[in-house]
């Protein structure tokens, strides 16, 4: 007699916190979550292809919670901000986002994050999955400093998709049709108190609604449920199809600590002629100057149609010596092909090596290939 297999569930308990749209989450037919800053972040909806299909086409919405913001403050705000990443941030004005890489003494990433400065004298981090915010508050302590550190209220429900532009219209009446990639201001909505950005991590155009009243969110996500109906919308989760194509790394997946921005393709991000001292900056002198030794590639991989993320990392080798890793990979529908993202040695990373990847289903003959497949959408499409 054949043993039934349960389904994998995740536990709900007090441990991990609830977003102020979990239950809206529920009411819309969360299939599962995964934990994320200490919180619960839902992995999907009606489908990862239906999900797809809804962003690049429509307009999607959801609940993305789990990007905690760390906010700084106090009169050496901008001289901590500066001190703690390697992007020179003299000009950041008023209002202005900034992506960032945050890296520790020996030129390692930390966390990559979205800066936004919402006052002369206060910033918000938003990083992805870990514990920046205490890596932040240690760095204070002896810094000499004067700046508060913490965790403030604010939840970000992100809008994504072409129409986008046209749902945020029709919420705010049009008062912010003059928003600009990476910018952000004060707002209100319904009189809930918020921040909207055009920021997101979909790969498509997305604005975020940074909600500063967690009681407030239920009512927040029925507003924007309403309103997105017109634009055919749909509650979705970060969808994995649309961040590979896009090249949008995850961290604690796709590089961690172990990794320096030039291996990621985020050397941009990283201006080490500044007069300025910053955290990392001989080791990354001495990285730069070194060269690669191993290098972020697109790969895409032969073989049926991948429907499931790797659960761990598949080897990539090359006459059956290991050369690196893939961390994510997912059959792209506009593509008609396997996508993936991988760390591979540098004398493999060149655009259109063969390499073999080791998957659950045997080797894969893989190709690998310069990133992004699609770059990310900046037009908001209002007309």
């Amino acid at each position: 007699m054949t043993e039934s297999k349960l389904p994998l569930l995740i536990g709900i308990g007090s441990r991990i916190r609830k977003s102020p749209y979990y239950e809206s989450d529920l009411k819309y037919g969360v299939t599962g979550f995964t934990v994320y800053n200490k919180m619960y972040l839902p992995t999907g909806f009606s489908g990862p292809e239906k999900e797809y299909h809804s962003l690049v086409n429509d307009v999607t919405f959801g609940d993305f919670a789990g990007e905690r913001q760390i906010e700084i403050n106090g009169p050496d705000a901008h001289d901590f901000v500066r001190y703690v990443q390697p992007r020179n941030l003299e000009k950041c004005e008023i209002g202005s986002c900034k992506y960032i890489v945050l890296t520790d003494m020996h030129g390692g990433i930390i966390n990559d994050a979205c800066l936004i400065r919402l006052e002369e004298e206060k910033f918000w981090i938003s990083p992805g999955d870990g514990d920046v915010i205490l890596w932040l508050q240690g760095i204070a302590i002896n810094s000499g400093m004067n700046v508060s550190i913490h965790e403030p209220d604010v939840s970000p429900l992100q809008i994504s998709g072409p129409k986008s532009g046209k749902l945020i219209q029709k919420l705010f009446n049009g008062k912010h049709d003059d928003l600009g990639y990476y910018k952000a201001k004060q707002t209100s909505l319904q009189n809930i108190p918020m921040v909207i950005a055009r920021t997101g991590w979909s790969g498509e155009l997305s604005y975020e609604l940074y909600l500063q009243d967690r009681k407030m969110g239920n009512k927040l996500f029925e507003i924007v449920y309403e309103a997105a109906q017109e634009f055919n919308g749909r509650v979705i989760a970060p969808n994995t199809i649309r961040s590979i194509e896009g090249g949008i790394l995850s961290y604690g997946g796709d590089f961690g600590r172990e990794h320096n921005p030039f291996t990621i393709g985020l050397g941009r991000l990283v201006n080490l002629d500044q007069e300025i001292d910053f955290i990392g900056k001989e080791a990354l002198k001495a990285i730069k100057e070194k060269g690669l030794t191993e290098k972020l590639v697109g790969i895409e991989l032969e073989g049926g149609p991948i429907l499931k993320a790797p659960e761990n990392f598949w080897p990539v080798s090359s006459n059956n010596k290991k050369v690196g890793r893939l961390s994510r990979a997912f059959f792209s529908p506009r593509l008609k092909k396997n996508i993936g993202l991988a760390i591979i040695d540098i004398d493999f990373a060149e655009e259109g090596t063969t390499v073999s990847v080791a998957s659950p289903n045997g080797d894969l003959t893989s190709k690998v290939v310069s990133l992004p497949w699609f770059q990310a959408d900046k037009e908001n499409h209002l007309d």
